[in-house]
């Protein structure tokens, strides 16, 4: 060893003791690796971010420490010093300490002669590096390599433990800690022996369907997908996801797991376990494809398209309306701009999956009437669908544009100058009539029958027609056809003898129909200009809203509601010109004031706009001439309203005054009818009734044993069971009656029974051998019989309590006879001043007064003769016959009269506060109406029930 050199001897040190210790080290080291390793998934896999943080941050610092020692080995075997310090001085101190001061010495010697020899200083190290012990340094080592084994021994343990617990934990966990964004990379299994249901949505009807696992399948939105298995591995948290949302998997008690999906949009389906913010899924995938629930389809006949509602007045709508799975409601909507209406058409029962039906829209509509724009019509349907929310499906529109306003009226009222002008023309040909010659008599009375016949039937084409949705009605309707008799009366009385005074009765008679028709059209058109006028001041408010949302900066709002609103104004401004003289003057008024807007918004005067459009408002609310004509003022003049200028004629106020009068006739009567009855009440007396009582309980179980075998209610309707299943309720109800004191009642209730039996026996006649119905009919027959006796009986019973009533109410009653022939007398004189003049009513009108009268005769007898019930049963009579007598509207000409143009009632009796019953009389109603319910099982509860709500 004298001869090698320095370097090599110290080389070959390193290299004995790196084989003694390096192994060792090297298994330590791989131990530590894999402690550290395994120790780090079971950190991570507690999955919270502070625990894969942890973690990831030892195992980083685990493997840069050995990386690092590694480099630290390969540079410290390059450093001959910290060699000789680290084999040599740890095996012997003194020896360590000469080797080192040669090794200084021989490299300063190298770097510099002055200091000795190169050649002496490097035997001087050579002679102590040979005099290093190899034994003692491979001893050395070996100690060294024992500590590094039993080191890496025991942290080969704990990676064997920490593995031999549950060698997938550390799987699990190294998954974990390299997951990203919440996803584990690796897939491991979590269930096995899947099995997969199906479950649609309750309201689908349809049963649950199995599923084979991890296969595509289609299912409607909503369904619930049951999936089960036996975990793989017992105590993890297992979830079903879809890769966002996740359901757990629960314990079903028989060693298997289960979770249950509501299914939403189309996803696919995976088992997963949930490692806190982690989640590792299994690789088998259920892909499910949802199918929705589908909006209704509606189907409107006709849609797309527009209406004019001048073109067609009613619009018939016919829909079919499909859905998948069911139908909730049905709703007709109309749009017009911001204004929304729905009304419900149907609501189909049992999820019905088409619905079919049809409605009506009219021109004098509700919300056509309330609106200036088109109108957007369309059927729209809600289905049944409780996933998602129910959904709406919608027709295609049918567009109504409406007529401008006082259109209609306008058409009307045109129509009506052209019926004048036919009976103008029939003047005319009977001014140029000549008193005709005796051989020339018959053509003479054809030729006048002709052309009356050419003018009615103008007359009756303007009564009858639709004019933009608005019909003659009323008070005109009735002066015309009034007029017309009065012609047709003329006509017969100038056949019979065709003579110069009889022709000039005839042109007499025509002329005063003329100049009567005349007066009703100038009145119609008066009150009609008045209500359009009403209708056009509430657009010119409209104008000048919209002007003053102009005025304060807002012109997108602003621009488009006043260029509605004085369109509307232009467009009904010419339409109430058309409206006789009233109208003519008040559309002008209309033309003068929007060219007055017109002028400030030219300017942009929006103050100025906004105080013209509300000038015209006012001025349209109080619809008058402008100027009166005769000494009368107008509203220009200052002077207040007048009456109106004379006519010709006073048909039209003729007419007026005979509809107050009859309606005063049908109010009065009618009180008089109750008067009666309140009487007749008033003398029945309870004691009376009390009497009766006993005998009735005895009559009434009677009445029960007789239909005690009927069938009971529930048999197929149109059979003997039915008919008679219905005669022993009604049976019943009279003896419920009887027991409580109502004769009436129980009277009704058993001819009703009667009927019932009755229709029961000829059912089993005709049941052709079937034994149940024949069986019925002939229990029927029996209790028929039975009850016939229990009804005569009731019936006589109810006749006595009457007619003891009757005398007890007999001076009353006497009063009230009076007063009836009175009200026939008021009867008799309507009809007389109704068959002549201008003021003549239609012949139906007049047979119904003249039947009204009759039937108040009769009563004023009956009631003369004490019998109330018979006369007021006369009296009902005529009061139908008054109400039928009064024309359809009565006192309006369509829609377009206003409220306050309506002359009140001339006389109102006021009653006085202590004979003012009509609180007690309705009460009184109420509870006889609701507590005499045929069911006796109810009466009583029902009679609470009304009495509670009276309360």
């Amino acid at each position: 060893m004298d001869n090698e050199a320095p370097a090599l001897s110290i080389a070959r040190l390193r290299s004995v003791w790196d084989a003694e210790v390096g192994p060792s080290a090297r298994r330590a080291l791989t131990a530590a690796a894999c402690a550290g390793l395994f120790g780090a998934a079971h950190v991570a896999r507690v999955g919270s971010p502070l625990a894969r943080g942890l973690a990831g941050a030892g195992l980083a610092l685990l493997l840069a420490a050995i990386a690092a020692r590694a480099i630290l080995v390969r540079l410290r075997r390059g450093d001959a010093r910290r060699t000789v310090r680290e084999i040599i001085g740890r095996t012997d101190e003194a020896l360590g300490a000469a080797t080192l001061r040669a090794l200084t010495l021989a490299d300063r010697a190298a770097a510099d002669d002055r200091v000795g020899s190169p050649e002496l200083a490097g035997l001087h190290l050579r002679r102590l590096l040979g005099r290093a012990s190899q034994a003692r340094v491979v001893e050395r080592a070996r100690q060294a390599a024992t500590r590094w084994a039993s080191a890496g021994l025991a942290l080969g343990a704990a990676a064997l433990a920490a593995a031999a617990i549950e060698p997938s934990r550390v799987v699990e966990g190294l998954d974990v800690l390299a997951a990203r964004g919440g996803e584990a990379p690796l897939d491991l299994p979590w269930i096995e022996e899947v099995e997969m249901t199906a479950a649609p949505p309750e309201y689908l009807h349809q049963g649950a369907e199995e599923l084979l696992p991890f296969a595509p399948t289609m299912q409607p939105r909503g369904t619930v997908i049951t999936v089960r298995g036996r975990p793989v591995r017992a105590g993890r948290a297992l979830v079903l996801t879809d890769g966002g949302a996740e359901v757990p998997f629960v314990d079903d008690g028989k060693g298997s797991v289960v979770a249950r999906w509501t299914l939403g949009e189309s996803t696919t389906l995976q088992a997963a376990a949930r490692f806190g913010q982690v989640r590792v899924r299994q690789a088998d995938a259920q892909r499910v494809v949802s199918i929705p629930d589908d909006a209704p389809r509606v189907t409107l006949e006709g849609a797309p398209r527009t209406v004019k509602l001048l073109d067609e007045p009613s619009i018939p709508l016919r829909y079919e309306i499909t859905d998948d799975h069911g139908l909730r409601e049905v709703d007709l909507v109309l749009r017009a701009g911001a204004k929304e209406e729905r009304r419900v058409l149907s609501r189909p029962a049992a999820d019905a999956k088409v619905d079919r039906g049809g409605y009506e829209l009219r021109a004098r509509d509700p919300f056509f009437r309330r609106t200036y724009v088109p109108v957007e019509v369309r059927i729209e349907a809600r289905d049944n669908d409780p996933i998602e929310g129910p959904k709406w499906g919608r027709s295609e529109a049918i567009l109504v544009v409406p007529p401008q306003v006082g259109e209609p009226e306008a058409l009307r009222y045109a129509a009506l100058v052209k019926a004048r002008d036919a009976l103008t023309d029939l003047l005319a040909d009977r001014i140029g009539q000549r008193t005709p010659e005796a051989g020339g008599a018959k053509a003479h009375a054809a030729h006048e029958a002709e052309v009356q016949a050419t003018a009615k039937a103008a007359v009756e084409a303007a009564l009858s027609a639709d004019h933009g949705g608005l019909r003659v009605r009323g008070r005109v309707a009735s002066l015309a056809r009034g007029q017309l008799a009065r012609l047709d009366a003329a006509l017969a009385a100038e056949r019979k003898s065709t003579t110069r005074a009889a022709h000039q009765e005839l042109l007499d008679e025509t002329e005063g129909a003329l100049l009567a028709f005349d007066a009703g059209l100038r009145g119609l058109g008066h009150r009609d200009a008045r209500a359009v006028a009403q209708r056009l001041a509430d657009v010119a408010d409209e104008a000048a809203a919209a002007a003053e949302l102009l005025g304060s900066g807002d012109r997108e709002g602003g621009e488009v509601r006043l260029e509605a609103a004085v369109a509307v104004l232009g467009g009904g401004g010419v339409e109430l010109g058309k409206l006789g003289e009233l109208g003519l003057d008040l559309g002008e008024i209309v033309a003068n004031d929007l060219r007055r807007i017109a002028r400030a918004r030219g300017a942009s005067d929006w103050l100025h706009a906004e105080l013209s459009a509300r000038d015209l408002a006012a001025r349209l609310r109080r619809p008058e001439p402008s100027f009166g004509g005769g000494g009368r003022g107008g509203v220009e003049s200052g002077a207040p309203r007048g009456p109106d200028p004379g006519d010709a004629s006073n048909a039209d106020e003729s007419v007026a005054q005979s509809e107050r009068d009859l309606e005063e006739l049908a109010r009065d009567h009618a009180a008089e009818t109750n008067a009666v009855a309140e009487e007749l009440s008033r003398a029945s007396r309870p004691e009376d009734i009390a009497a009766l009582r006993e005998e009735a309980k005895k009559h009434a179980e009677a009445i029960r044993e007789a239909v005690r075998d009927l069938p009971q209610p529930g048999a197929a309707p149109g059979s003997a069971e039915s008919a008679a299943a219905a005669g022993r309720e009604q049976a019943e109800a009279m003896a419920g009656a009887l027991e409580q004191g109502r004769p009436e009642e129980a009277v009704t209730s058993g001819r009703g029974a009667m009927r019932s039996l009755g229709d029961a026996k000829r059912l089993g006649a005709q049941a052709g051998g079937f034994f149940p119905e024949e069986r019925a009919a002939r229990e029927a027959g029996e209790a028929q019989q039975a009850l016939a006796e229990e009804l005569a009986w009731a019936e006589e019973a109810l006749r006595k309590l009457r007619q003891a009533a009757a005398e007890r109410a007999r001076d009353g009653l006497g009063k009230s006879s009076q007063r009836e022939g009175s009200l026939a007398d008021r009867a008799r004189d309507l009809r007389k001043r109704g068959e002549r003049g201008d003021g003549r009513m239609p012949e139906e009108m007049l047979d119904r007064l003249d039947e009204a009268e009759q039937a108040m005769r009769d009563a004023q007898r009956a009631l003369a003769e004490g019998d109330g019930e018979g006369g007021n049963e006369r009296q009902r009579d005529a009061q139908r016959l008054l109400e039928m007598s009064r024309s359809e509207d009565q006192g309006q000409d369509g829609d377009a009269e206003s409220e306050g143009d309506r002359n009140m009632a001339r006389k109102a009796d006021i009653p006085d506060k202590d004979k003012h019953k009509g609180p007690e009389e309705f009460r009184r109603r109420v509870l006889e109406g609701l507590g005499g319910t045929s069911e006796p099982r109810l009466r009583e509860a029902v009679k609470r029930y009304a009495e509670g709500l009276l309360k």
